[in-house]
């Protein structure tokens, strides 16, 4: 996954409300959106080759999605997959601080990464960037591939995007269109699935320097990537009000950028978190 924005503690209704893009390869075999039959407490999209993940739940209240670190000249090999420590911290019953603590402990054995793990208390973030453990405070954020609200031109255009998006879906009876019949959920999500198709791309002045060459940063700026044999697979879309009810869903993209799967998954993982 190369782009995660989201707001915390910022909407009326929902604690959490967060965008995601997975850009890999096309032929790198993947799970959709779906509770796993080998661990049915994870609810989440899966990397078939690894057997890990970006972005899932767990029916505990553990929440935990990944992102890579884009810097070719430090990549190492026969090293952990990147995927396992979301899948390893959903399935830990241990506090989500001392879990961030030990992956902080073995961060050098993997290639770079940043993971935004919690529940449905406290979320965190750990960047192999900076190799901080950051308590995520309320607000708008994002986080591509670099650390947490990196001024890139595609994570400033996300987050303007998610405040815009949060703007019209206010419950505010004097913000909400009051002659609208779609519920408030759903109008959210569609607006933040077409958010996340923005295939801008960003003027070469303002491109990273992330060692892949320039031709490479330009098809990689935008929110939504699309080249031969990589791109955006899939977008992903949570709702987690305060109460703990979960709305995830997730739209599965094909190299010619037409949607071929939809799926939503609704929990309540109010009852028993950890």
């Amino acid at each position: 996954m190369c782009l995660i924005v989201f707001g915390y503690g910022v909407h009326e209704k929902y604690r959490l409300v967060l965008a995601a893009n997975r850009d890999e390869f096309f032929d790198r075999p993947t799970a959709p959106l779906d509770v796993w039959e080998d661990h049915p407490e994870i609810i989440g999209g899966r990397d078939l080759k690894q057997k890990g993940t970006w972005l899932a739940f767990s029916k505990k209240g553990r929440f935990a999605a990944l992102t890579n670190v884009r810097n070719p000249g430090a990549m190492k090999y026969n090293v952990p997959s990147r995927g396992d420590l979301a899948t390893d911290f959903l399935l830990s019953g241990r506090d989500p601080l001392h879990c961030l603590k030990t992956i902080k402990k073995h961060i050098g054995d993997y290639n770079g990464f940043n993971l935004l793990a919690g529940n449905l208390k406290y979320l965190f973030f750990l960047s192999t960037t900076d190799e901080r453990i950051v308590r995520i405070k309320e607000g708008i954020h994002a986080v591509s591939n670099h650390t947490l609200d990196t001024p890139w031109v595609k994570v400033e255009m996300a987050k303007q995007g998610l405040r815009a998006c949060l703007g019209k879906n206010s419950t505010d009876p004097n913000i909400t269109d009051p002659d609208s019949t779609v519920p408030d959920g759903v109008k959210l999500e569609s607006d933040l699935y077409e958010m996340m198709r923005n295939r801008e791309i960003a003027p070469d002045e303002k491109l990273p320097c992330t060692g892949v060459g320039v031709e490479l940063e330009r098809l990689l700026s935008p929110l939504f990537v699309s080249m031969p044999g990589y791109g955006t697979r899939s977008t992903s879309i949570v709702l987690l009000d305060y109460d703990g009810k979960l709305s995830f869903s997730e739209t599965t993209w094909s190299e010619k950028l037409d949607a071929k799967g939809y799926r939503k998954i609704e929990q309540d993982l109010s009852t028993s978190f950890i």
